[in-house]
């Protein structure tokens, strides 16, 4: 485990411009796991009154990303693919996305997240695959080691 290593990729989920859209974002990470809270608010509500898929996805996809990047020190990674199952709408709350990995090898990794509202029900999960770019970590905006 590097400490070095999981602050630079939280100060790269920080600096991301999309980061701006969704304030006061939280992400805490352990080794293969990653926990990312995020306040819902109106502003992520679709025509229906609920949240927006795209949230959905924000914290599923960032929740299995950064577990998976907390075992890969050397190049970003990128999502080659996301399955989501969504489980209930959303209003209000606070939700906790958690991820996790399940396989690591050198042609890809394997993580799954699940994301829980204030009362620990299941709102939504999937599973993802993340491939290695040619693009260096050290190399990423915000990424400060």
């Amino acid at each position: 485990m590097s400490n070095k290593h999981f602050s630079g990729l939280i100060n790269m989920f920080h600096s991301a411009p999309i980061q701006d859209l969704l304030t006061g974002a939280e992400i805490n990470l352990q080794e293969g796991r990653a926990e990312y809270i995020l306040k819902i608010k109106r502003d992520y509500f679709h025509a229906a009154d609920a949240m927006h898929g795209a949230i959905y996805f924000k914290l599923l996809d960032d929740s299995a990303y950064f577990a998976a990047a907390t075992l890969e020190h050397q190049f970003f990674l990128l999502t080659k693919s996301y399955q989501i199952n969504f489980r209930r709408p959303v209003q209000e709350d606070i939700l906790t996305a958690k991820g996790e990995v399940i396989t690591f090898s050198d042609a890809e990794v394997v993580a799954k997240s699940a994301i829980f509202n204030q009362q620990g029900k299941l709102v939504a999960d999937g599973q993802g695959v993340f491939v290695r770019s040619k693009k260096l970590l050290v190399d990423q905006p915000g990424y400060l080691l």
